[in-house]
């Protein structure tokens, strides 16, 4: 076991907004520990590079630089635990954890297997369903044709789908379908509102070559509440369980937030959990259908951005997966109910001179 005084963590994506809040979860841990922050980012310069111990500017997570630089950071530093916090870095430092192992350094991060199932969207509600687990009704397809077959087949005409990517992250290429007038959107809304006219969509994707069409994901559009669900895990089995209501937000990012513990939506998540095969810090976004039922439409198996919020509700997740990585005993915590998140940014000032 790893000293209670001599621990050294690094968090990749140190540049994000979030960020602080991923540190400040580290630093105020519930036991007083000391721990030293190495934050990574590709870009510069960024907020990490202000609030971390050490700082690394390092390439992208799927550059063939990237790996070898990672590695030497981990060694210089005497890295103890390493958290992803991105799609591409959790994949290649996950793949890789053993090279990580040879200088000491956990990779706090689930099995490679684990993650290209839960990332793929495609195999992600294909694994719900063969397990009787709850899913959005949806369709895979991978030309124009099947394109506007599956548009009809889940009712197009009469309500509204949803359009992402097999592979995405952060809401990415996501788009919700409707043949309802967008006039009121277009004049009205901020940019990087969703939806999208259904006709305009299939115009442009049918200007695409058919060989190069992409695989893609339709599914039924989910209109109630939604909740963002973060929990520890370790070998398949959730320990500890929060479940969010998304109060105010996109569709991709909480900024007013409440904890509400539901024992149905915990005992599903826990049910998700052992049939994936969870480690460390997942994220699991769902939405509720027309029935109110909470059915999972984005899986993040690594560190997300509401982790830091757990922290308030008395479940400081960050750290207790640290205390995994160094084969530590995590204690049973009790999850505060009803506690608000209200996210906001705060600037910080550098003098270049």
């Amino acid at each position: 076991m790893v000293s209670m005084h001599s621990i050294t963590a690094l968090i990749t994506c140190a540049g994000g907004v979030i960020s602080p809040s991923h540190i400040q979860s580290l630093r105020s841990n519930p036991e007083n520990r000391q721990i030293k922050i190495i934050g990574t980012d590709m870009h510069v310069p960024c907020i990490g590079q202000c609030l971390s111990d050490k700082f690394y500017q390092v390439p992208p997570g799927d550059s063939p630089n990237y790996l070898e630089k990672m590695i030497d950071i981990c060694s210089k530093e005497s890295v103890d635990v390493l958290f992803p916090a991105s799609h591409e870095e959790a994949i290649v430092l996950s793949k890789n954890r053993e090279l990580f192992k040879k200088n000491g350094t956990v990779v706090a991060i689930s099995k490679y297997n684990v993650l290209e199932k839960a990332f793929n969207k495609k195999q992600a509600y294909q694994t719900l369903m063969n397990n009787n687990l709850p899913c959005p009704d949806f369709r895979v397809v991978s030309s124009l044709k099947e394109f506007e077959a599956a548009s009809n087949s889940l009712g197009i005409g009469e309500k509204k789908i949803v359009m992402k990517p097999i592979l995405s992250r952060g809401g990415r290429g996501t788009r919700i379908l409707t043949t309802e007038k967008l006039a009121n959107h277009l004049l009205n809304d901020k940019p990087g509102y969703l939806e999208a006219n259904y006709s305009e969509i299939l115009n442009m994707l049918s200007t695409l070559d058919e060989n190069n069409f992409p695989e893609l994901i339709l599914m039924e559009y989910l209109p109630g509440t939604i909740f963002s669900v973060d929990f520890l895990a370790k070998n398949g089995k959730a320990l500890m369980i929060v479940p969010k209501v998304r109060v105010c937000g996109s569709a991709s990012q909480t900024i007013v937030g409440r904890v509400k513990r539901d024992p149905l939506l915990e005992d599903t998540i826990g049910k998700i959990c052992r049939v994936f095969g969870f480690d460390y810090t997942i994220n699991i976004e769902l939405g509720c259908n027309d029935a109110g039922v909470p059915l999972p439409f984005d899986f993040n198996p690594r560190v997300a951005a509401s982790v830091a919020f757990c922290a308030a509700a008395g479940a400081n997740i960050l750290y207790y997966a640290l205390k995994l990585a160094l084969n530590e005993e995590v204690p049973e915590v009790t999850v505060k109910d009803n506690v608000l998140m209200m996210r906001y940014f705060k600037e910080q000032y550098l003098n270049l001179e």
